[in-house]
């Protein structure tokens, strides 16, 4: 199978690529920066797409005989909804067969980078594509900022309250779970919540 991985690139999605490769499945890297090339390259991908998720030129492009695509989109970019829904669109008129979309957590929630996934994952379970739905919770690589600043000052800074509970999941795993979607047919059209064991409130991350 040959996957077009969008974010190839990325701090979290990045790590997909190698998931990718070690299941063999062949990878073209969707980037927006040319420069970033040599990089995907570095992580596996088989040849690399430079496109822009706005560009529907460069989508189409990038489409252009795959069977597959790792689709994940930008949190809190005010356009979500548009871009992923409009991916799944151009990807069913490009005859690709599968979707590995990485959403959110309780995309029921209110929260703004919650519900603007809500309709790509409608426009998934209306589409003819197979689709693997990731719902991940928080990811532990995000947590290396507040991290490195709780080292160097003695303060854990994180945008929630103090008191906020939640779960977290280590995006490895999440990028294992997209491969493991692809490389089988075990995950077709399923939604899966992904999330490491316990709840934990921003202090409880010093136990």
């Amino acid at each position: 199978m040959r996957v077009l991985a969008t974010g190839a690139t990325g701090q979290f999605a990045g790590l997909v690529v190698p998931a990718l490769v070690s299941r063999g499945v062949e990878v073209r890297a969707f980037v927006r920066d040319p420069a970033k090339q040599g990089q995907a390259k570095d992580a596996g991908a088989d040849e690399v797409a430079v496109g822009d998720l706005r560009d529907p030129a460069s989508v189409r492009a990038a489409l252009d005989g795959v069977d597959g695509v790792f689709l994940i989109i930008p949190a809190f970019a005010p356009d979500t909804s548009a871009l992923g829904t409009g991916i799944v669109a151009a990807a069913q008129s490009a005859g690709v067969r599968r979707v590995v979309f990485s959403g959110v957590y309780h995309p029921s929630l209110a929260l703004v980078n919650h519900a603007s996934t809500r309709p790509v994952e409608e426009a998934l379970y209306h589409s003819d594509l197979e689709f693997t739905i990731l719902q991940p919770a928080m990811f532990m690589q995000g947590l290396l900022g507040g991290w490195q600043s709780a080292v160097a000052d003695g303060v854990f800074v994180a945008p929630y309250s103090k008191d906020s509970t939640m779960t977290f999941v280590d995006y490895r795993d999440v990028a294992e779970a997209a491969a493991v979607a692809f490389a089988t047919d075990d995950l077709v059209n399923g939604t899966f919540e992904l999330a490491a064991g316990g709840i934990v409130t921003p202090p409880g991350l010093r136990r």
